[in-house]
């Protein structure tokens, strides 16, 4: 191995014990209350040393978002592999609760960075980033919704108010779990995934056949 090939490695190396270093304090702390400082100490290295590979804090937890939001859509991209849009949608649904509950800690630490960062922090080329990976994760949306309209099963409300819709529905019964709400009345997580796929798919009250 070069020399040159030899600091690549390195300087990689150096990123992700970075990285790895920020969620562990973010797992115990709110970021907001972590300092670059505790970082290049916890690490042993010089707080410029991190300014190297991070131009801010800002940037630091914006990584960490994009990262967590690359992970889950490769989670949901194997929800196409279905045939039928009711398959790909609850294989989209379960991947995404397995993404946040399979490793709530994660989820939680990338879900606080990403609501505490300054964007105007944040470097450009990782600001393009987490809007490409935004986009990414719509358009995969918008095929199974499209599937779903070819199939005849999609009320004519539009494609982006019934995607955002299931959205929030989904992330909003995912924070119930995670939040400890119902956590005495909840028995079991799996008879609430089945509730959420059942709700999201035919509607509260079983009488009402909805739009279609």
């Amino acid at each position: 191995m070069g020399v040159s090939e030899r600091k690549k490695r390195e300087f990689a190396q150096r990123e992700a014990d970075i990285l790895n270093c920020a969620i562990e304090l973010f797992r115990t702390k709110h970021p907001s209350l972590v300092k670059m400082d505790d970082i290049a100490k916890q690490l042993e290295i010089g707080r410029g040393t991190i300014y190297l590979h991070f131009k801010s804090k800002d940037d630091l937890m914006a990584r960490i978002q994009y990262e967590d939001y690359v992970r889950l859509r490769k989670r949901l991209e194997k929800s196409l592999e279905e045939h039928t849009a009711i398959e790909m949608s609850r294989k989209a649904i379960r991947a995404y609760i397995d993404h946040c509950l399979g490793d709530r800690h994660m989820y939680l630490v990338a879900r606080q960075c990403g609501v505490n960062l300054n964007i105007n922090n944040v470097s450009e080329d990782m600001s393009q980033l987490l809007t490409e990976e935004r986009s990414n994760r719509l358009t995969l949306l918008e095929k199974i919704y499209k599937q779903a309209k070819q199939e005849n099963l999609i009320n004519t409300r539009g494609t982006y108010p019934n995607v955002a819709v299931a959205w929030g529905m989904i992330r909003g019964a995912v924070e119930v779990i995670l939040d400890g709400h119902f956590q005495n009345e909840i028995k079991s997580e799996k008879a609430y995934l089945e509730t959420i796929e059942h709700v999201l798919f035919y509607g509260l009250f079983s009488g009402n056949k909805g739009e279609t």
